[in-house]
């Protein structure tokens, strides 16, 4: 493939460390597409000293800053090389919202969704989250100076204004939507989501307690502009037990890694 093969980035979610989709992107670079992964500022590799304390970094500057750096560096290491993109959670929210300044020609949203809390299906669950946001957290930032995140089982640990940010969007009926202090970059976010153009697979998996169709629905529906395909997927389709919100890229679910890497295919 060569010269012209395409490209891949892979924008993580919160909380997880770039070298858990190390597998994912040995696989993708067997398909002879050079893959990134990263981490966003304040986690793993980027990680310094004190950054779980620091509340100047927020979750808006994963969105806005690095995923935009990661495509710019991509693009500049290879030039005129069609650039995908696959965003796990977060990762595909930053890619919406920067797509009309740093371009992918696709991508593939995994397990994205808004993060309401009123859009948990599961009691326990919404009322685990409503204590975490609500209690923990500001409780934790005034006692700790940071949030124990990967204590309560949330993944690893990230900064506090990650954290404090991203509570106070998971309030907010239309999530980060409807936060009036969100660093649009003078164009309002649901004119960015609109300016998406490039092909979209939203894949969610129907185990999974907080990326269900719904919440997904809240930001894929603002893509107006893009093609768009809504795939669900049941654990069962690969005789798994669970996938979860996590799930799709262990190495024990890689079942579900060629229909995605065709997807992209087709499109590069």
């Amino acid at each position: 493939m060569g010269e012209s093969a395409p490209v891949v980035v892979i924008h993580p979610a919160t909380g997880v460390h770039m070298h858990y989709y190390a597998k994912f992107a040995e696989y993708l670079a067997d398909q002879g597409w050079t893959t990134l992964i990263y981490d966003y500022r304040g986690t793993g590799e980027s990680r310094r000293e004190g950054d779980d304390e620091d509340l100047d970094i927020l979750m808006s500057d994963w969105m806005m800053k690095d995923v935009p750096a990661a495509n710019r560096f991509m693009r500049t290491t290879f030039p005129g090389r069609p650039l995908l993109a696959v965003g796990h959670s977060v990762g595909a929210h930053g890619q919406f919202a920067i797509q009309c300044d740093e371009p992918v020609d696709a991508l593939v949203a995994i397990a994205s969704h808004a993060g309401v809390t009123r859009l948990i299906p599961s009691a326990i669950e919404r009322a685990k989250v409503w204590a975490i946001f609500n209690v923990v957290t500001p409780v934790s930032i005034r006692v700790l100076r940071r949030v124990p995140i990967e204590k309560i089982g949330m993944g690893r640990n990230i900064p506090a204004g990650v954290t404090r940010q991203w509570g106070r969007w998971t309030s907010l009926r239309e999530y980060f939507f409807d936060d009036e202090n969100f660093p649009t970059r003078g164009t309002q976010l649901t004119t960015r989501f609109a300016l998406f153009n490039a092909p979209v697979l939203s894949q969610i998996f129907t185990d999974d307690l907080w990326a269900t169709r719904r919440a997904a629905n809240v930001l894929v529906d603002k893509l107006v502009n893009a093609p768009v395909e809504r795939r669900d997927i049941q654990p069962e389709s690969i005789g798994a037990d669970a996938i979860g919100h996590m799930g799709f890229f262990r190495s024990a679910n890689r079942d579900l890694w060629p229909a995605v890497a065709d997807w992209l295919r087709e499109r590069a």
